[in-house]
């Protein structure tokens, strides 16, 4: 089986990242991932990271690059992450589609407990300060 494709974007602003906490009723429910999602069928992955940034956060992103492909091996899927350096351009943070966003030093991200795939880029963003 194919894996699943996902988005997530590292934006930062003032020097710290935006992270959001999945909401109750979601897979993994309330960790934290960098935010994105699934890809929609025929959709560009630069699309999709701003489409999902919108819907989850209510803000407007540039895609600045690639950062990173991740993949990831859960139990009942196989993912494969795009993830994308974003700079904020509009709108104000705002928590539609997710239980809460905090705004996180790089180096404190790693502390957060973490979607499973996320955790090797926050391990690289310590290690590197990748974005």
């Amino acid at each position: 089986m194919f894996p699943l494709l996902v988005t997530a974007a590292i934006i930062k602003h003032e020097g710290k990242v935006l992270l959001a906490r999945r909401r109750e009723n979601a897979p993994y429910p309330l960790l934290w991932e960098f935010p994105g999602g699934k890809l929609e069928a025929n959709e560009d992955p630069r699309d999709c990271v701003v489409r999902e940034i919108r819907e989850e956060l209510g803000i407007d992103i540039l895609v600045e690059g690639v950062v990173d492909v991740l993949y990831h091996r859960y139990p009942e899927r196989t993912v494969l992450v795009m993830v994308y350096r974003c700079s904020w351009t509009g709108g104000n943070v705002q928590d539609l589609d997710v239980a809460e966003h905090r705004w996180v030093e790089p180096a404190d991200v790693i502390s957060f407990p973490l979607l499973p795939a996320d955790i090797p880029l926050a391990e690289r963003l310590l290690r590197e300060g990748v974005a």
